[in-house]
């Protein structure tokens, strides 16, 4: 074998030497894989209607409401020792307030009557929500602490100490410390009907499953001084609607709304928010 030629067999030989070390190599590797499930959540109220004011102060005047017998304990906004009502007592008779109370005070109502009307939020949706709650009057019978004016023969009475512990923020509606946001005349009906719009914001997000610790509002009553010809302006102007069967009927409306606390600094970032998506 010529030289030229060994040296062409042995690097035939080293070729197939270094193809078979190629082969039996393998990286030593592993793959491991992670899921995450995300949920997702809802943003869900109730609107509650009920006879019990938080500690009993209505001042509707109605005697057959009961006083609270509880002893608030663990509270934020209400003060510990205080009597009250709880919210299991509170969320049961709402259940029956419109159909066993409401449809019977509120009938034939007269001059000096008052009809218990306190308003709480629960959050039953998943996540923590600001809260808003609004009631609206019909403005030309409203005869309120604000503004008392002839032929007003609604009275009513908001629950300042929902701002005076602070669960709510002070609107100073009216001039008034202690009070809601206060727009008079600011939502109109479709049937041209005006109505004063008391507005209430909540400071803090209610947690997912909790309830607003305090009422916003106390009563709605006809006013002891109304006469009759407080009714027939009232009439005119739209605020008391007449059946055909001849009764006379006064609309208040309640409302609340609520927005995902996540991604706002506050109260007033959320439903600014919120109003600029209506």
């Amino acid at each position: 074998m010529t030289k030229k030629k060994f040296l062409a067999v042995a690097l035939v030989a080293i070729l197939a030497i270094t193809a078979a070390v190629g082969a039996s190599l393998a990286y030593l590797k592993d793959t491991k894989t992670v899921t995450n499930t995300f949920t997702i959540g809802n943003v869900k109220i109730e609107l509650l209607e009920s006879r019990f004011h938080r500690e009993g102060n209505d001042n509707s005047g109605d005697k057959s409401i009961p006083d609270p017998t509880q002893t608030a304990s663990g509270m934020k906004y209400v003060t510990d020792g205080h009597k009250a009502f709880t919210d299991a007592e509170i969320k049961a008779d709402a259940e029956k307030y419109m159909d066993e109370y409401l449809a019977v005070k509120g009938k034939n109502m007269v001059p000096g009557r008052g009809v218990a009307k306190c308003v709480y939020v629960q959050n039953t949706g998943k996540n923590d929500a600001y809260i808003r709650i609004r009631v609206l009057v019909p403005s030309e019978a409203n005869n309120d602490f604000v503004d008392v004016k002839a032929g007003g023969i609604i009275t009513n009475q908001w629950c300042s100490t929902s701002m005076i512990n602070g669960e709510f923020i002070d609107g100073k509606g009216g001039g008034w410390n202690n009070a809601p946001y206060i727009d008079k005349a600011g939502y109109t009906d479709d049937d041209g009907v005006d109505y004063d719009v008391y507005t209430f914001v909540r400071k803090e997000a209610l947690v997912a499953g909790a309830m607003t610790e305090w009422n916003v509002w106390n009563f709605i009553g006809i006013h002891k001084d109304a006469d009759s010809n407080d009714i027939e302006t009232a009439l005119r102007n739209g605020a008391i609607k007449l059946a055909e069967d001849g009764t006379m009927t006064i609309n208040v409306l309640v409302e609340a709304d609520a927005i995902q606390a996540d991604g706002f600094a506050d109260a007033a970032a959320a439903f600014a928010a919120f109003d600029k998506q209506k």
